[in-house]
């Protein structure tokens, strides 16, 4: 797959899920997961990483990391109890895409999970982003 572009997206999303108490992981995993799967529907790409983090007061944290479309989401920590808002940190490593797709895949998938579950997302694009060619020798 040589000449695969890179377009890295990151993005803070600041999520309210009113009844997510206790399901933040799962949904978030989830939603990491299906932006793999989206992204390998739209084209020819490669995932390299699709990360993301939220901390929180008293040192804790949630960080989900998804390497590939047909691998569960690895989870590591949890969201406090009684959390109906966060802030998630998200970068996007896909090989082939386009940034505008990638940003299309995560803003569309996160609506369909917030509407589901009668809350909201709204989305900040992180810095400058430069586009890299990489190509395989």
């Amino acid at each position: 797959m040589d000449g695969l572009n890179l377009e890295p997206y990151a993005v803070v999303q600041s999520w309210y899920l009113p009844d997510a108490d206790g399901q933040w992981e799962s949904i978030l995993g989830e939603y990491l997961q299906r932006i793999a799967q989206d992204c390998i529907a739209e084209g020819k790409c490669v995932i390299g990483h699709i990360k993301a983090i939220s901390t929180f007061s008293e040192h804790h944290h949630l960080q989900i990391s998804v390497i590939a479309a047909d691998r569960p989401a690895n989870i590591e920590g949890r969201v406090p109890e009684n959390c109906t808002r966060l802030e998630l940190t998200l970068n996007v490593l896909v090989y082939g895409l386009k940034q505008t797709t990638i940003e299309k895949v995560t803003h569309d998938i996160a609506s369909e999970i917030s509407s589901q579950r009668n809350g909201s997302v709204t989305h900040k694009k992180i810095g400058k982003s430069e586009r890299h060619s990489h190509k395989n020798n």
